[in-house]
């Protein structure tokens, strides 16, 4: 079963700092979440990152998992070159009751790490294997890849967009969730909503969804 975590606003701790560690600080950018990477070396693009403010590093010997006492993170991602420390790491993490994950052991952690379709921040798409086979189900996404992306358009990137938008402003106003469910639906299949999606009038669109609560109300 694949499951979206709501991370937003969580501590993430990666540690390591090499391939597996890029790969996985990539995959968290768009989460909105904080993220902590722990290493004994840095690596240029984790460099690159921390000076745009977009992580932190903590430079730190890595033997055991000790140092994890020091936080409380959400979830622990553990991408070291040491089999046998990742899956200390994920000892510990269980014990501070946190999610766990090693890159190289998907067999002991709390989940497996799919292969993402990231579509403008807005759209992820999820290629897994249950961890059988990592290789596998990055070259399934790669094939995957420009079909989604050829085919998702930026009306359905601006829709999903106005989504949010609609959903929380029918959150003021609809007291029931049937009806709010309703007016989303109502929202999606607007001929004048989606004109003005088409053509990237997105903050027109914003006022049309406003008309149209007010007469849904």
């Amino acid at each position: 079963m694949i499951i979206d975590l709501h991370l937003k606003g969580n501590l993430v701790i990666v540690i390591g700092s090499g391939n597996e560690g890029v790969k996985k600080v990539n995959s968290l950018l768009t989460q909105d979440c904080k993220i902590l990477v722990i290493s004994d070396k840095l690596n240029s693009q984790i460099e690159r990152y921390v000076k745009q403010g977009k992580i932190k590093f903590k430079k730190t010997k890595l033997k055991d998992a000790i140092f994890l006492s020091k936080y409380k993170p959400y979830l622990v991602m553990a991408t070291t070159s040491d089999r046998m420390l990742n899956r200390k790491i994920v000892e510990k993490a269980r014990k501070m009751k946190s999610y766990a994950y090693a890159s190289d052991d998907p067999e002991i952690s709390d989940f497996a790490h799919p292969s993402i379709i990231n579509i403008a921040d807005t759209i992820q798409i999820a290629v897994s294997t249950g961890g059988s086979s990592p290789a596998m189900a990055r070259k399934i996404k790669l094939k995957a890849e420009p079909f989604f992306k050829k085919n998702i358009s930026n009306e359905d990137i601006y829709q999903i967009k106005l989504q949010k938008f609609a959903r929380f402003e029918a959150k003021q106003v609809l007291s029931t969730q049937l009806d709010r469910k309703k007016f989303l639906y109502a929202v999606m299949n607007d001929k004048r909503v989606k004109g003005l999606l088409k053509e990237g009038k997105y903050k027109m669109s914003q006022v049309q969804v406003k008309k149209m609560l007010k007469e849904w109300s």
